[in-house]
């Protein structure tokens, strides 16, 4: 199985096809042993049947063997020998070239390598490596004449200097023909290369590839391998993924499939798209993808994430090494943090081999440095070590060696994670245990590092250590370090001889884990037999089956654990309850249960009450400053940019707290404020990266509402397949759990998408909503449709619900009963002298004024569809004031943009053209890209601007670069002949990448090229 690589199997298949036009190409792949640089090279040369390869490989074992490459090289040409029938011009073939070559070269002498052809009777000492060079360009050229050919010197680091040297020569003298010479090393600065060489491999025009470790979403594709998981099954062990307490944190099923909704164009009507009504509906089909998380595999346990993870820790992403681990350890093992992972055969196999190398002195630090863990000082190393009287020496030499690492500060560690595994295996149980005594009374307490190592030299039961360690957990709590407290506390469990207290410790063990975020961890642990009859255990077992998603449980264990409460957990358990009866949509319910929490004597250590009564748009009065509650009540307000300054600080106190749930809300509605702000690329990051982390973690409960903050600004971003797998999911992640909130919020998301009708009850969408009001869109698509009466009246309904009357707009003309003017929001005083922004002395009045203009502008539209145009300037008009001086730039671009095409399809183009060319700058620089498509139509209509200029996006400036950079010029070529510096080319083709959504010169070419002679701008006309 080959997973990964994308960008890099793309580079090499592109200078693949570029040679393929009659340019010899280069291209280097470096990377550690193991890293795939070989399957790399086999799987981008692979593809094309039409591409032949001529490949050769250094072996070490050969590296003083003068020529030896050369020779294989010549070798494996033969066998690319078509015959003279298929050579153009009915030529001589390739096997009848050779002995040409082989005189050229002279002759080799009796300790030759013979092969399909005899080179002669000298020998290989006698022949100069320019001589051999020039025949492998005479070859390597007569070969290209056949078709495209690939020469690949793979582990250049084990090639003798002779035939590295020839490789020089035919780098530097073939220039012509269909020729891409790959070479791979470990490492291109290794300094057995020759100086010519590696100046070849890194000059420009040299594709240089360096491969890092896989990531870790690869490594969990790669776990899916079915030859991997066959091999589990045959030690017994991989069928145990698939039991009861993984079994529940799987993905439900993979995500529906969904049609994609056409944009609301003027005159075309919306297609009639279902509202899903069923768990998985079986109406809704796409093809829509999204990089993380990997939810649309079903069949992925849930555990293999986690697993992923602490594999790429474990191997940095080293392909080799992960596989070989994948092969021994099925995911639950390698998912589960208790079990120290060892190193590979692999990798533990050479490292021994070195370590064994070395004086025994140097053995001794080895194994104290792994003993003691991550970095340390050299001096405690050689102390825990003991006889070691020149502790620099015996460093030097495990350094030479490559088993330990010289940091900063004279601190020692290992040059990677799997070598100290290598080194930590081979220690005797006896030895092991000495080593850690002796780290204990030299470690530093306050860490809990003395702990653990005596934990670890401990030969049975020990009560005393085990209370210790209890002990410390405790204070590892207080300071929100939850995993690190449950880590101590297995320990301790570990320790005990009573099975009572045993019990108590992994309780306390699955409680710390699950409020430190890790679901899938704690239901691991929720499976393992335990006997506590507390009722704090139905409490955790409870806020687990919440956190998975599996409410009725949860409401049935927290409602006994709170007939049974105790004052130490009282508070968390009302909490829950509190969340358990929003998600259940009963906001009446959960606001008591919150104010129960808040009214308990002791305040629980993890319960955020207020956070419930905010986002169940319930009043808190008393809630902390810079909570989540205090960014909702200003995300009520529209105060989105102090709700965004609130939320950015009680992410992080989240995080800080090491409470994974309240960061991850706190961070979807960060994207919600974000949206609002306009800033959707941190808007779509923030969604998404909170929606990958609450998969990873198994925080099913959460997957609902973070699916939904992740559509608005997608679809903002013209993203509308994202956007529309999102809401997918959040209907069927929703509609399985019988998540009432995430129901709701679920179709909100499909209603702004033009997916679905405006659910029930949308009039008052309440606080800590993650979807945007979607009914401005609503009036919008009925006035492209011409439904004008419906959008009158969606306009109406819409007023009504508004707060305070804010932008009232009649838009058909007639006076309203309370008296307002046609145009209130122009500026006239209201009754009782209420000014029209009804600021209330609050910062977030540009908020409000935004919210105005949006209605004041949906009014506009209104009356330029009715045909009265002079009002519906005046509108628009008004518009433009109430969102002046760049309080709210995207409303601000669509009023220019309304207003652009009224003045066009009233005759003044001119005027319409700089409305239009502003409001595109605007959303240019916000990433609009559908709506700067729709002001680049316009404008084009318009007839003012060239029209390929305004298709593409792109100012004069970038459509000169982008001209030239498709002509072949390099950035140093394109800055001459436009006069300007290379740094501004390479801004102007990041601009123009941008635009375009693509990534390469070869991407460029072929989009200019559709549209025909219209983008050749002469040079002058830039800037």
């Amino acid at each position: 199985m080959f997973v990964g690589r994308t960008a890099e199997l793309a580079s090499l298949r592109a200078e693949l096809r570029a040679a393929g036009t009659g340019a010899v190409r280069r291209a280097v792949v470096e990377g550690p042993e193991g890293i795939g640089k070989t399957a790399l090279i086999h799987h981008a040369l692979g593809g094309d049947a039409s591409v032949r390869v001529l490949a050769v490989s250094g072996e070490e074992s050969e590296r003083e063997l003068r020529l030896g490459v050369i020779r294989q090289l010549m070798d494996e040409a033969a066998l690319l020998d078509p015959g003279p029938g298929d050579l153009p011009g009915g030529g001589t073939g390739a096997a009848d070239h050779l002995p040409v070559v082989g005189t050229e070269l002279g002759a080799w002498g009796s300790g030759a390598v013979q092969g399909p052809c005899a080179w002669g009777s000298g020998t290989a000492h006698e022949v100069d490596p320019c001589v051999a060079g020039q025949a492998v360009c005479e070859l390597v050229a007569r070969l290209s004449a056949l078709g495209t050919l690939a020469m690949v010197v793979d582990d250049a680091q084990w090639v003798d200097r002779a035939s590295l040297r020839a490789l020089g020569y035919v780098l530097r003298h073939l220039r012509a023909g269909r020729v891409l010479v790959l070479v791979a090393c470990r490492d291109l600065a290794d300094p057995w290369l020759p100086d010519g060489l590696r100046r070849l491999l890194a000059a420009d025009g040299t594709l240089l590839v360096t491969l890092d470790g896989l990531s870790a979403a690869d490594l969990a594709e790669l776990a899916t391998d079915p030859t991997l998981a066959a091999g589990h099954r045959g030690l017994g062990t991989y069928a145990s993924l698939t039991g009861t307490p993984l079994e529940v944190l799987r993905p439900e099923a993979p995500r529906p499939d969904v049609p994609r909704p056409e944009s609301p164009r003027p005159g075309v009507p919306r297609p009639d798209v279902p509202r899903p009504d069923v768990p998985r509906p079986e109406s809704l089909r796409s093809n829509a993808t999204r990089a993380e998380p990997p939810r649309s595999n079903g069949a992925r346990p849930a555990g293999v994430v986690e697993a992923a993870r602490r594999l790429r820790e474990h191997t940095l992403g080293n392909p080799l090494h992960a596989r070989a681990l994948l092969a021994v350890l099925p995911p639950a093992v390698l998912a589960d943090p208790g079990v120290r992972l060892p190193a590979p055969e692999s990798y533990r196999r050479p490292f021994v081999r070195r370590l064994h190398d070395c004086a025994p002195a140097t053995r001794r630090l080895v194994e104290a440095c792994a003993v003691m863990g991550g970095p340390c000082p050299l001096h405690v190393a050689a102390a825990v070590a003991t006889g070691i009287d020149e502790p620099l020496n015996t460093l030097e030499e495990a350094v030479a060696a490559g088993l330990l690492r010289e940091l900063p500060g004279r601190l020692v560690d290992f040059p990677e994670p799997l070598a100290r595994a290598a080194a930590y295996d081979g220690i005797g149980a006896g030895v092991r245990a000495r080593l850690h005594l002796a780290a204990s009374r030299l470690a530093d307490d306050d860490g809990g590092a003395a702990l653990r190592h005596r934990a670890a030299a401990a030969d049975g039961p020990d009560e005393a250590l085990a209370e210790e360690l209890a002990g410390f957990a405790a204070k590892a709590a207080q300071h929100g370090l939850w995993q690190e407290a449950a880590a101590h506390l297995e320990l301790a469990a570990g320790l005990t001889e009573s099975p009572g207290r045993r019990d108590e410790l992994r309780t306390a063990v699955l409680e710390h884990v699950l409020v430190g975020g890790d679901v899938i961890r704690a239901a691991e642990l929720a499976a393992v037999r335990n006997a506590d009859p507390r009722p704090v255990r139905r409490y955790v077992l409870g806020r687990l089956a919440l956190a998975a998603g599996r409410f009725d449980e949860a409401s049935e264990l927290l409602g006994e654990a709170w007939r049974n409460a105790e004052p130490g957990f009282a508070a968390d358990v009302a909490e829950q309850l509190a969340w358990l009866h929003l998600v259940n949509g009963d906001r009446a319910e959960s606001a008591r249960w919150a104010r129960l929490s808040i009214e308990q004597p002791i305040a629980g250590p993890v319960a955020r009450p207020y956070d419930v009564l905010a986002l169940g748009g319930a009043p808190g009065a008393g809630a902390p400053p810079g909570s989540l509650a205090e960014a909702v009540a200003h995300l009520a307000l529209d105060e989105a940019g102090q709700a965004r300054a609130v939320l950015k600080r009680a992410a992080t106190a989240g995080g800080a707290a090491g409470l994974p749930h309240h960061r991850l809300l706190a961070t979807a509605l960060l994207a919600v404020a974000e949206h609002e702000l306009a800033r959707w690329d941190e808007s779509v990051a923030h969604a998404e990266s909170a929606l990958a982390e609450a998969f990873a973690l198994g925080q099913r409960w959460l997957l609902p509402l973070l699916d939904a903050a992740c559509v608005a600004p997608l679809e903002a971003k013209g993203e509308h397949e994202r956007a529309l797998a999102h809401a997918v999911a959040a209907v069927s992640a929703a509609r399985g759990m019988r998540h009432a909130l995430g129901e709701r919020q679920a179709d909100l998301a499909m209603a702004l998408l033009g997916a679905a009708d405006l659910p029930a009850g949308a009039s008052c969408l309440g606080a800590g909503s993650f979807v945007p009001d979607p009914r401005p869109a609503r009036v919008e698509a009925l006035v492209a449709d011409g439904r004008l009466e419906e959008a009158e009246r969606a306009l109406e309904a819409y007023d009504q619900d508004r707060p305070e009357g804010i932008g009232r707009l009649d838009a058909l003309g007639q006076d309203r009963p309370e008296g307002i003017g046609r145009l209130d929001a122009l500026g006239q005083d209201r009754p009782g002298g209420d000014g029209r922004l009804r600021e209330r002395g609050r910062d977030g009045a540009g908020e409000r004024r935004r919210r105005q203009a949006e209605r004041v502008r949906l009014g506009g539209l209104v009356l330029a569809a009715r045909n009265v145009p002079t009002e519906a300037e005046e509108a628009f008009g008004c518009a433009l004031k109430l969102v002046g001086e760049g309080g709210c730039p995207l409303e601000e671009a669509r009023t220019l943009l309304d207003l652009g095409r009224l003045l066009r399809r009233t005759g003044r183009r001119r005027a319409a053209a700089e409305r239009l060319g502003a409001a595109r700058a605007i959303f240019d620089r916000l990433g609009a890209r559908p709506l700067a498509e729709r002001c680049a139509q316009e404008l084009e209509a318009c007839g003012l601007e060239p029209p390929a200029t305004v298709r593409l996006g792109l100012t004069p400036q970038e459509l000169s670069t982008a001209t030239l950079v498709a002509g072949g010029l390099t950035n140093r070529q394109i800055a001459r002949e436009l006069l300007i510096s290379v740094k501004t080319v390479e801004y102007h083709l990041g601009k123009i990448y941008t635009k375009l959504g693509i990534g390469s010169r070869v991407a460029l070419a072929a989009k200019l090229a559709a549209y025909g002679p219209e983008v050749s701008f002469p040079a002058g006309e830039a800037g």
